[in-house]
């Protein structure tokens, strides 16, 4: 199943979405959440080929209300067992911190938002050196600092009303084409296909294919300007959160690395040393 943790790692691009308004005579602050409209709920289904036919299917809504943003995933896998298993996962976001909380498990890991680093550092900045930013986000073709990597556009189309820019990351595989032996060593090549929002910035679509496998998620309701209550925002009170702190430190270290690349232009290697843990195998009480 590691491939969907892959497909589910690559979908928090569904932070705070906003353009990197690279011409604007106000050089708005590009960690903060720009969006056509108020509040919106954009409903998803997701499904997932893991081999021979085998399917996965689930469903993800997410929620977005000014700077706060929940996102919630629905899916049964199997498990090593044969049987089958609920995975339901909430994840919030706000200006703050970032919650990933085990609906079904009861618990919770809180992190610092990485984005609040960025975010003060860039209103620091001289109008120079913020004209400097965006140039740099513009030469770079990033329409948004939650979507990177998206890859080369090459094309437009319309999903759910909205138009959406196609963008494709990787070669399309052809398994006639590959090296002789590639499936039984396991190489695991892949490519991902993404429709934009170009208003919003959001992912409407987005289709990962690797040899044998494939993932995908696609919008299939969005309601703008719509009621919803703050308490969507909010962690359970029966959810026991514990905060990382090494995840934290290291949010904030990434961050500032990638505010300087985009103020200088000069990349920074993150360093950080990680605290030595003891793992004890399940029934060992020593």
């Amino acid at each position: 199943m590691k491939r969907l943790y892959l497909f589910a790692a690559y979908m928090v691009v569904l932070l705070f979405s906003h353009p990197a308004y690279a011409g604007d005579a106000d050089l708005p602050n590009p960690y903060l959440p720009s969006y056509p409209f108020k509040s919106a709920v954009i409903h998803y289904s997701l499904k997932n080929e893991y081999g021979h036919g085998k399917f996965l299917t689930g469903t993800q809504v997410v929620y977005i209300k000014g700077d706060r943003l929940a996102k919630v995933t629905k899916m049964t896998v199997p498990d090593p067992k044969g049987k089958t298993e609920n995975i339901e996962a909430l994840n919030i976001f706000n200006p703050d911190y970032v919650y990933m909380i085990d609906l079904v498990k009861k618990t919770g890991t809180k992190i610092d938002n990485q984005k609040k680093y960025g975010k003060d550092a860039y209103d620091k900045l001289s109008v120079e050196e913020k004209k400097g930013f965006h140039e740099r986000i513009s030469r770079r073709e990033i329409i948004s600092l939650d979507l990177l990597g998206l890859g080369r556009k090459i094309g437009l189309e319309t999903v759910l009303g909205r138009e959406c820019e196609i963008y494709l990351s990787g070669e399309e595989l052809n398994p006639e084409k590959l090296p002789e032996g590639a499936f039984e060593r396991g190489k695991d090549s892949y490519y991902t296909k993404s429709w934009i929002w170009k208003e919003a910035a959001i992912p409407l679509k987005v289709i990962i294919t690797g040899l044998g496998w494939s993932n995908e998620l696609i919008a299939t309701k969005i309601v703008e300007n719509v009621k919803i209550p703050n308490s969507r925002f909010t962690v359970p009170s029966d959810i026991k959160v514990n905060y990382d702190e090494e995840k934290s430190e290291w949010a904030k270290r990434e961050a500032l690395a990638s505010f300087e690349l985009y103020k200088t232009g000069k990349s920074k290697v993150v360093k950080m040393k990680l605290k030595r843990r003891e793992i004890k195998p399940k029934g060992d009480s020593k």
